[in-house]
């Protein structure tokens, strides 16, 4: 395809070129969404945001970090809410839950772009094999925070069975949002909601198996 055929965004009226990572991303996802991640050409993106290819690789290292950087940083924030709890005495699982609506608080944006760059994953083939070790690695965080507090090595079953508990209930919220025309943070209390009756249940089980440390 020429580069007169490139197909781009509506031209947005009053607003410059882009000339930032999260800008690009902008236009890189309403393409996603638009024609579907794997459709969509760098040639594409760099015409929609006004930038050269040299200017968009100077941001971003491949077009799927222009969905992953966000994850990432997102992952290493609710890691960084863990360790800072670690030692609290509140209940194990009230502290995972608690990490979990932190680091969603931290993400989520007025615009919904936080929602929109989790449609793009979950409707990519390409991208679920990068979202399961994504999501391995978030797990992670959650058994190696369980498991430290209780005593257990994080193979234990339990810190891997809470893990991947949790990890389950978001990832089917998440979904539900899907349909939500324009999620914002008030949809966390939703999350919360659903989130404590497992938790409880964990916690009970948790504190059957061993006493935290």
């Amino acid at each position: 395809m020429s580069e007169q055929q490139v197909e781009t965004p509506a031209p947005r009226r009053g607003r410059p070129p882009a000339s930032s990572r999260e800008e690009i991303e902008t236009v890189a996802v309403e393409l996603f969404l638009r024609k579907g991640f794997e459709e969509t050409t760098l040639a594409e993106i760099t015409a929609g945001a006004g930038v050269s290819k040299t200017s968009f690789f100077r941001y971003f290292p491949s077009k799927a970090s222009i969905v992953w950087w966000r994850f990432d940083e997102y992952t290493q924030g609710f890691a960084g809410l863990l360790d800072e709890a670690v030692a609290r005495e509140d209940a194990t699982l009230d502290l995972v839950r608690g990490a979990v609506l932190g680091a969603l608080y931290r993400v989520i944006d007025g615009q919904g772009m936080w929602m929109q760059r989790f449609r793009v994953i979950d409707e990519s083939t390409e991208l679920r094999s990068g979202e399961s070790e994504q999501w391995a690695r978030w797990r992670e965080h959650v058994a190696s925070f369980v498991a430290h507090r209780h005593d257990m090595a994080v193979l234990d079953i339990a810190p891997q069975a809470v893990a991947g508990a949790v990890h389950a209930a978001y990832l089917s919220v998440l979904r539900r949002w899907l349909a939500v025309e324009h999620p914002t943070e008030e949809l966390v209390p939703e999350l919360d909601r659903d989130l404590q009756p497992l938790c409880t249940v964990l916690q009970g089980w948790l504190d059957g198996t061993a006493q935290p440390s």
